[in-house]
């Protein structure tokens, strides 16, 4: 007896099975990728404020002073040699006629402006130099001064006038006084100590309003009295 032929089922697909592939482990990230990732995740920062620096003023030189002495000198060439020579004064800015003749001088010091000056007539002022006016000079122009006794000699030698030899005086300094060939006075100090009261001289002292009245019975004296004056010569 023949075998009856199978029918396939309709609609029904032959499964197939599929090889099972194990996925292989992932590598741990390097420690550059785990630091991109870290400050992506991070959420965006503020930008830093601007902050602008503050410009300091420009500190003034130890040997600048706010007032600049302006002298009138009778040569100002022969003048400009004297400081340099005589008391180590630097040449700084000067100022020139076409003929050569020098209109103005910075003299500069320790770091600093020391003075200016001119020579007479060239401002069509009337103005002298001490030496030329025979007016004796009222101020004393006073520098500081580290070796006053050779400052002294250079002065001396370069053609000064020394006025006062250098000396230790009662408020800590030595001081020597010069007169430069314009008539000006100079006063050079260095510091040697501290106030010392007991040095000051003795003060001559001023009369009282009784010493100095007049006695009706004897002879009329002078009026003159002497004022408070120290006995030392600045």
């Amino acid at each position: 007896m023949a075998a009856e032929p199978r029918i396939p089922s309709r609609g029904r697909k032959k499964k197939t099975l599929q090889p099972v592939t194990r996925a292989k482990p992932k590598k741990p990230a390097s420690k550059k990728t785990a630091a991109r990732v870290a400050t992506r995740s991070k959420p965006a920062s503020k930008p830093a404020p601007i902050t602008r620096k503050k410009i300091a003023p420009k500190k003034q030189s130890s040997g600048d002073s706010s007032v600049i002495p302006y002298l009138t000198v009778k040569d100002a060439a022969a003048s400009l040699a004297f400081y340099e020579h005589a008391f180590g004064f630097k040449r700084g800015k000067t100022l020139t006629l076409p003929d050569g003749t020098l209109l103005q001088v910075v003299m500069r010091y320790l770091r600093g402006m020391a003075l200016k000056f001119s020579p007479e007539g060239i401002w069509s002022g009337s103005m002298k130099s001490p030496a030329t006016s025979g007016v004796e000079n009222p101020i004393v122009l006073n520098v500081p001064c580290r070796k006053v006794d050779e400052l002294t000699e250079r002065a001396r030698a370069a053609g000064a006038t020394i006025a006062s030899e250098p000396e230790d005086m009662f408020w800590g300094e030595r001081i020597a006084r010069i007169v430069d060939p314009d008539g000006y006075v100079w006063c050079f100090a260095s510091t040697i100590g501290k106030f010392d009261p007991d040095r000051i001289p003795e003060v001559t002292r001023e009369a009282s309003p009784s010493e100095s009245m007049p006695d009706q019975t004897s002879e009329p004296e002078s009026q003159e009295k002497p004022g408070a004056s120290l006995d030392f010569e600045f």
